[in-house]
């Protein structure tokens, strides 16, 4: 399923190259989660910025149903910026996934888990010395 790609720019132009380098990369992002809705992609040129690498920034937002994931990356370079965003957001949708659709593992829910390393220790205060 194809998902919404906005484009927005600040204090720059967004050229044809640059927009077909996001509508290649971004769409992808859909194979390590379903349910993407949109994404915006946010480039500046931050002109103020401190050091030169970090003038050209990109940010990535995608949202879908139950979860907004963002990601903002800096380089000197407008393609190499929106590059890292991409891999970021790539890894945070998995410790996304790992939180929400793998759980622990073992079939058991975190409160059971608490509550039996909680029983133990409660047993060994009330044993007569």
């Amino acid at each position: 399923m194809e998902f919404k790609v906005d484009v927005y720019a600040r204090n720059m132009e967004v050229t044809e190259r640059i927009n077909t380098y996001i509508m290649k990369k971004v769409p992808k992002l859909d194979r390590f989660l379903n349910g993407v809705e949109e994404a915006r992609v946010d480039l500046a040129f931050v002109k103020s910025a401190r050091s030169a690498a970090d003038r050209q920034v990109a940010q990535i937002t995608v949202r879908g149903k139950g979860f907004i994931l963002r990601t903002e990356e800096r380089a000197d370079d407008i393609f190499t910026a929106i590059d890292r965003a991409v891999e970021k957001l790539q890894r945070q949708i998995e410790r996304y996934k790992g939180k929400h659709y793998h759980g622990r593992g073992d079939g058991k829910s975190a409160s059971e888990v608490a509550v039996a390393d909680t029983e133990p220790v409660e047993a060994a205060e009330q044993a007569p010395l």
